[in-house]
């Protein structure tokens, strides 16, 4: 009878594996921290970068709700201010 294959121990050579891995478990311990702070990194840009825009669109809108009140009130006729002294 054939016994089935066990695992290699970690940081020695798999055989029948895709090539020999050769990674200690505490430095791939180590690469998937790194990995996933730069992603958490990655996803803190990507919001501030989008609630910039956010913040950048309501700033864009009150300036045009601003100027466009001041735009009615210097229209209208007869009312003061709006002749030159």
């Amino acid at each position: 009878m054939h016994q089935p294959r066990r695992p290699a121990p970690p940081g020695r050579l798999r055989p029948g594996g895709a090539g020999p891995s050769l990674i200690n478990p505490a430095v791939a311990a180590r690469v998937r921290q790194l990995a996933a702070q730069a992603e958490h990194r990655r996803a803190i840009a990507e919001f501030r970068t989008r609630r910039a825009a956010d913040q950048q669109a309501r700033i864009n809108a009150l300036l045009l709700e601003a100027i466009n009140a001041l735009a009615s009130l210097l229209s209208k006729p007869g009312q003061a201010g709006n002749r030159p002294a």
